[in-house]
């Protein structure tokens, strides 16, 4: 497994572009701006992209997935209460942030434990991470290590909490439970800023101790 980092947008934001072995199989996390960059960088490569992953259902994870999925027609896949915010322009803020309405639609709904599987290598648990959102969604490769945790645990903090159904205390009890249990030198790739470890956070972020 390879995976490339774009950093998009105003926002900076992290979108996730994951390889499989076979160098061809590709899916992508949270597309978040820029779609023609995006797929420049999917078609330079020849590869094959068979879905978005979408960790939560604000507007700035969103921006590019018409677009992708136009070009590609693939599933957007999330859980159904994000599905429920990128329809709506006021509850995924892009309203409030842009004066403009971002919205995009679901195909393939996930629940807590599910398993994706595209391929050997490119197999996910589904872990739902509720505070930052309503059901956001974490997604972790055990072979590798690695989660993909969205806004919901950044380097050296959480996300925030001031939003539509957000909960700082189910944040950090979920983050807690469901994400420090991971093995600790699971790779945690955020949605905004730096990669970080489970190690790391689990004796460095000042939000969980």
């Amino acid at each position: 497994m390879r995976i490339k980092k774009m950093v998009l947008g105003h926002m900076n934001n992290n979108t996730y572009i994951i390889i499989g072995n076979d160098n061809k199989t590709a899916l992508i996390v949270d597309p978040s701006y820029e779609p023609e960059r995006i797929i420049e960088y999917i078609t330079g490569l020849g590869l094959e992209l068979k879905a978005m992953l979408i960790t939560h259902g604000h507007f700035d994870h969103i921006g590019a997935v018409d677009k992708i999925k136009n070009h590609y027609n693939i599933p957007v896949i999330t859980h159904i209460e994000e599905a429920k915010i990128m329809e709506d322009s006021i509850k995924n803020l892009s309203t409030y942030f842009l004066a403009r309405e971002v919205t995009a639609n679901a195909d393939t709904y996930i629940e807590d434990g599910d398993q994706l599987e595209y391929g050997d290598d490119l197999v996910f648990k589904v872990i739902t991470v509720p505070g930052h959102s309503v059901k956001g969604v974490c997604f972790y490769n055990q072979e590798e290590n690695v989660v993909f945790t969205g806004d919901t645990l950044l380097a050296g903090s959480i996300g925030r909490t001031d939003y539509y159904n957000g909960n700082q205390n189910d944040l950090v009890e979920a983050i807690n439970n469901r994400l420090m249990f991971l093995p600790l030198e699971t790779k945690v790739y955020p949605g905004h800023g730096n990669d970080t470890t489970i190690s790391n956070e689990k004796k460095n972020n000042p939000f969980l101790q």
